[in-house]
């Protein structure tokens, strides 16, 4: 049976009553102000009048409305600067980060439940005043503007007035090490606009006072100019990633070569031409991985041309979907320390994996497109397999028994491995489940994930001898029943599991999770029942209420992801 769930921390209980106080405190400070907004006589009827808008009467009624509404912003205003000038000196340290998360968490859900409010009463008498909430809640987000803020992730941030709101006072998180700006809903994601144009402007001037950075992302939307302020002030970076940011090119490149400390730089979709790269991996000599690059072949081959000298690069991590025999032998000479290699084969070559064998530091192995024999899969793994933790398969065909046996006997140091969309020949063969092997297999393997089509004597094999497996997931063309899951727990499989993920199932029935949940007493995670066809929406309500009534730390609605 799954363990109970722990009592929540107490640090965990207080950042709770923090957030219901700034819910009723910035509830407090909406309503005052808006009182203090609405302190206006009414406008003279001559005011509705198109020939009379700047008489003297209508220009006193409007001057004293404004000076209202300015009185009123400013005691907002001051009222955040209070509470936040309580909580970073009341709250101890070390839970200023866990505090600032909190914040954003409760911020957001409020912003967004203020805004539908609003938009039900829209042209009603309520109108205004759900206007006025939401300004207020979003400005209270000013209170995670400090110094002492170390991290801020604004990819899950929303709705986007929240998001300009932080970008406007960046230049106050001068203490910043990590920032993520997001993807696709940042400053100039709707360029054309000035007061987008000047946010923009304020961002990556900002960056001036952002010198303690180490770690910053800022995809699709970066520009030179962005490189430009980040090149001369971030000199600690050691960690970027604008990928997608098409207006980059060398021009901006060249402002990062004064980052020394950069070791992830990812420049994928870019304008960054062989020429920039080139500049960039000479100049940088700490840099391991410049994310997916394509034309990565091409690189090495301009390096190794216009330089006399034979060049030795710290890359370890190579992503590419276009390279030829020629490249991939250079960069196991000009890229010796490599560990991650992800690459798309090409089927005609044949030998086209030979050079990967010559690697001394290769852990983790990702192949897209090829055929498991064909292509020299099998010779790889019994050059390279014992030394790898990863192995990642990709639409690979020509997949039978022996070629788990050989992925078996070959890695016993796996803890992770995937099949995504592969091939297996539907003549599979029985199971070798029972099989001895010379060393026991699979013994490390803590995440198996088979999104392809298995049979059942496909998955007995991969969980029978993975005895520590933690997280299970599987695809929704796998083979699973009932008779597979008692087979694989009554050979003593699944004792450590903790997640276990299958997408759809058309055999699946509540007689294998009553047993899943009584053999399985560290599970955390069984997800995705909502689309097994043998479990009726009442069982699984029924199913529900018991996790809840015994308080058990197993959930059920977490969304489907493929975390190997």
């Amino acid at each position: 049976m799954p363990p109970k769930k722990p009592p929540k921390r107490l640090t965990d209980i207080s950042l709770d009553n923090v957030g219901d106080y700034l819910l009723n405190y910035s509830m407090a400070v909406a309503q005052k102000s808006f009182v203090m907004m609405g302190m206006t006589l009414d406008v003279p009827k001559a005011a509705m009048e198109e020939d009379s808008w700047n008489t003297p009467d209508v220009r006193y009624h409007r001057n004293y409305h404004q000076a209202h509404e300015r009185q009123a912003f400013t005691y907002v205003d001051e009222s955040i600067h209070w509470l936040r000038e309580q909580f970073f000196s009341s709250i101890p340290w070390y839970c200023h980060q866990a505090l600032v998360d909190h914040i954003l968490l409760v911020l957001s859900k409020a912003t967004h439940t203020a805004k539908a409010t609003f938009r039900k009463t829209a042209g009603g008498p309520q109108a205004e005043w759900n206007r006025h909430v939401v300004y207020v809640t979003v400005r209270f987000v000013k209170i995670t503007l400090h110094p002492r803020v170390k991290k801020l992730d604004l990819n899950n941030i929303g709705p986007k007035a929240l998001r300009d709101e932080i970008y406007r006072g960046l230049e106050q998180l001068s203490g910043l090490e990590t920032l993520n700006l997001g993807s696709g809903s940042g400053p100039g994601s709707t360029a054309g606009t000035s007061g987008t144009e000047i946010i923009r402007k304020r961002v990556f001037m900002s960056f001036k006072f952002l010198q303690n950075l180490t770690s910053l992302s800022f995809t699709n939307e970066c520009q030179n100019e962005t490189l430009a302020v980040v090149g001369q002030n971030c000199r600690h970076l050691s960690h970027l990633d604008i990928a997608g940011s098409q207006a980059v090119t060398d021009q901006g490149a060249s402002w990062l070569l004064g980052c020394k400390d950069l070791t992830t730089l990812d420049l994928y979709q870019t304008a960054i031409s062989i020429e920039g790269y080139a500049q960039l991996l000479l100049a940088l000599t700490g840099l391991q991985s410049v994310g997916r690059c394509d034309a990565f072949g091409q690189i090495l081959e301009y390096l190794a041309t216009y330089n006399r000298d034979q060049i030795q690069l710290s890359i370890k991590y190579f992503h590419s979907r276009d390279v030829s025999y020629e490249q991939l032998r250079l960069l196991t000479v000009m890229c010796p320390k490599l560990t991650h290699v992800s690459l798309y084969v090409d089927e005609d070559a044949g030998n086209l994996l030979e050079p990967l064998t010559s690697l001394k530091e290769l852990s983790e192995i990702k192949l897209l497109a090829c055929n498991f024999y064909t292509d020299k899969v099998d010779e790889l793994l019994k050059w390279q397999g014992k030394q790898l933790t990863l192995l990642h398969l990709e639409h690979i065909d020509e997949l039978d028994m022996n070629a788990l046996c050989c992925i078996a006997e070959n890695c016993p140091n796996l803890l992770r491995l995937v099949f995504f969309s592969c091939d297996f020949v539907e003549n599979f063969g029985h199971s070798l489940s029972d099989k001895h092997f010379s060393h026991p297999p699979f013994q490390l393997l803590q995440s198996l994930v088979c999104v392809s089509e298995s049979a059942p004597n496909i998955i007995e094999f991969l969980l029978v001898h993975a005895k520590i497996l933690k997280s299970v997931q599987f695809g929704s063309t796998a083979w699973f029943n009932d008779d597979t899951v008692a087979k694989v727990l009554a050979k003593g499989a699944l004792r450590e599991v903790e997640e276990i993920r299958i997408l759809r199932s058309y055999e699946l029935t509540m007689r294998a999770v009553s047993v899943l949940l009584e053999q399985c007493p560290n599970l955390h995670i069984l997800a995705e029942m909502d689309g097994w066809e043998g479990i009726n929406q009442l069982e699984l309500l029924q199913l529900r209420k018991k996790i809840r009534e015994e308080n058990l730390d197993l959930d059920t609605f977490i969304a489907w992801s493929v975390t190997g």
